[in-house]
């Protein structure tokens, strides 16, 4: 039987069972990027030739998907902390087309990309989350903020307490170093990270600044400049809205 590697021939004989046991034996390397005629499980006879071309070059598309982007949607008509998916979205599907091309040892390949494109443009995850009333949001626009939407960056319904500067058991001197009073509030770092601005009705404007022991979960308490004030406010259920 004969062999043409590459255009070389050679005349051999061979117990071997197919093509690719014969190539083995003969140690003529390949794989799925050369062409092998006849196909490598061709079995043997003697009056077969078996021709290797082997392929240094080629060009290989390689297909990814591009994740769907989550977009979130206030709803006024949702209930604080719920969510409705209105559109579940859909990843995109990308493609790129590279030049492989083979070391002289054959043993690795360099890829040089060529073009990419989109094949399917991702959709979006369209999330609405619920922040209560339009009520709330409209007095934070009153006092002159702009974008009231887009600088509410989520809405929580909290238990809210009071407290001054001299109450039972306090410094005057909050965990952040600011002075305790008027719109400087004590949360769980757990649920409002110190330093988060909020605004929050009937309270006004805020920042997170101190930490106590009984405020715990959704349990907020208010600074207040006099203890009148305080008792005035009481407890309350409350929606506040943090502010990026």
């Amino acid at each position: 039987m004969t062999i043409i590697v590459d255009g070389q021939p050679r005349e051999l004989r061979s117990a071997a069972t197919n093509v690719a046991a014969l190539l083995h034996q003969q140690r003529v390397a390949f794989d799925r990027h050369d062409i092998v005629a006849p196909a490598p499980a061709s079995p043997l006879d003697n009056d077969l030739v078996v021709t290797v071309k082997h392929v240094d070059s080629w060009t290989e598309t390689v297909r990814s998907t591009i994740a769907a982007r989550l977009v979130k949607r206030w709803a006024f008509t949702l209930p604080i902390g719920h969510k409705k998916v209105v559109d579940p979205g859909a990843p995109g599907l990308a493609e790129v087309a590279y030049a492989v091309t083979r070391t002289p040892d054959r043993r690795s390949v360099r890829r040089t990309k060529l073009v990419s494109r989109i094949l399917r443009a991702p959709r979006a995850r369209i999330v609405a989350e619920g922040i209560g009333e339009y009520t709330a949001l409209s007095e934070l626009a009153a006092k002159g903020i702009q974008g009231t939407l887009n600088l509410a960056t989520s809405a929580l319904s909290m238990v809210a307490t009071a407290y001054t500067a001299g109450c039972g058991g306090c410094s005057g001197t909050t965990a952040s170093g600011r002075p305790a009073g008027h719109g400087v509030v004590a949360v769980d770092p757990r649920v409002i990270p110190l330093g988060t601005r909020m605004y929050i009705p009937g309270y006004g404007h805020a920042i997170a600044g101190d930490t106590g022991g009984a405020i715990r979960g959704n349990r907020i308490d208010l600074g207040f400049d006099s203890t009148a004030q305080a008792y005035q406010f009481g407890r309350r259920s409350v929606t506040v809205y943090l502010i990026k």
